[in-house]
């Protein structure tokens, strides 16, 4: 299923629990935004929306690093001499071309995991540092892998209990693994638009449902 009916089912659970919790109109677009991302967010350990949405498209690294090649090479080139203009110049050619073949979406969704730990240290909010932490794993996990299971749901469970720890609204905890547990049932082969399913029990066991 493509993420835009993810994040639609998600929002709708969101809106569920926030007539069900009876929450005040602030909190409600709270719940069906966090419903909305959370449905989301298993596919982080993929190029979906989400994951493009909290990273910056490797392209811009690819410049970033491409420009000080640039820097450096001319900077080498004028005013530097003997071996360490070969080391300068040479340094510059691997930042403007390596990067294009080492640099994937997946490094930058790891990036941006790695940025919301340090974020989350620097605020003292555990709940940031724990989806930064779920973001940077992500990114080394095969799709539908962890994240398509009990355990990511009761991993990201856990986030979104933090969230509603800081935050002090009630229903956070019940619209984050709502619209997490939507993504999950949606992915299952048994329904008509799906050609794989969900193994819900990985690592123990390891068929789709």
């Amino acid at each position: 299923m493509k993420g835009t009916s993810h994040a639609l089912v998600g929002a709708v659970a969101g809106l569920g629990i926030a007539v069900w919790q009876e929450t005040a109109p602030a909190a409600t677009g709270l719940l069906i935004t966090l419903g909305c991302i959370s449905a989301l967010a298993p596919d982080l350990d993929t190029n979906g929306k989400l994951s493009n949405r909290i990273s910056l498209h490797r392209k811009w690294l690819w410049f970033t690093l491409g420009a000080v090649g640039v820097l450096l090479g001319t900077y080498s080139l004028i005013m530097l001499d003997n071996i360490l203009r070969l080391i300068g110049v040479g340094v510059a050619l691997l930042l403007i071309i390596v990067p294009r073949y080492i640099i994937n979406q997946r490094f930058m969704i790891f990036l941006s995991g790695a940025a919301l730990i340090f974020f989350g240290a620097l605020w003292e909010e555990n709940w940031v540092i724990c989806f930064g932490l779920f973001t940077a794993v992500s990114a080394f996990l095969p799709h539908r892998g962890l994240t398509h299971s009990i355990v990511g749901l009761i991993t990201f469970g856990g986030i979104s209990f933090l969230l509603e720890e800081s935050l002090g609204i009630q229903g956070i905890i019940y619209a984050c693994t709502a619209g997490y547990l939507s993504h999950l049932i949606l992915d299952m082969k048994c329904l008509p638009f799906n050609k794989k399913g969900v193994k819900w029990f990985q690592p123990l066991w390891k068929k789709e449902f």
